[in-house]
């Protein structure tokens, strides 16, 4: 299988959305917050999004995995409903879009090769995600938390999710689950 159609928005701008990797990523991200309650790989997601969906798309998807990881921890993981617990949900939400728009600006500007692209776009949207919520910590605090140590940690677990989910989505491709079919079929 092509690099390209792994993440076909670097290859090409026009891009259809493919509907069943929206929901894969929404699931994966479900999923990583029902395991790790609260670290969401929001800068695996970015990447993601950046490199196979346009823009616009890519930053609704983002706004849902977030939606998704906010509604899982108020309705089900008992996070505190107080205003400290929404200022930090919201810093969250701004730096997983702002993530994606880093991402996405690597994908646009990227002259090398696909594989350099994606990486980029991940270490992009990790750094302007994790300096977005640093930066939150000066009115929110919990600066304790922003150790190099803490995030080499999150690092590592973000690039896993993204080798994962790409692994995942070879696959999918390959036995044609999600793609092609994605579209609507035209009935003559």
């Amino acid at each position: 299988m092509a690099l390209a159609e792994l993440f076909p928005r670097l290859a090409r701008r026009d891009c259809p959305i493919e509907w069943g990797w929206v929901v894969l990523l929404i699931a994966a991200g479900f999923l990583s917050s029902v395991t790790f309650e609260c670290v969401t790989p929001f800068a695996a997601f970015a990447a993601l999004t950046a490199a196979t969906m346009r823009f616009s798309a890519a930053l609704a998807t983002t706004a849902v995995i977030w939606l998704t990881n906010q509604a899982l921890g108020f309705l089900a993981l008992g996070y505190p409903v107080d205003g400290l617990t929404f200022a930090w949900g919201g810093a969250i939400g701004v730096a997983a879009l702002l993530a994606t728009l880093a991402a996405a600006v690597i994908v646009e500007i990227g002259h090398r090769g696909l594989w350099l692209q994606i990486l980029g776009a991940f270490g992009a949207a990790f750094l302007v995600y994790e300096g977005t919520l640093l930066l939150a910590t000066a009115g929110l605090g919990g600066a304790q938390n922003f150790t190099l140590a803490i995030a080499a940690k999150l690092a590592l677990s973000d690039a896993g999710w993204l080798i994962g989910i790409v692994i995942l989505r070879h696959g999918l491709l390959s036995l044609g689950t999600i793609g092609q079919q994605d579209r609507p079929a035209v009935r003559t």
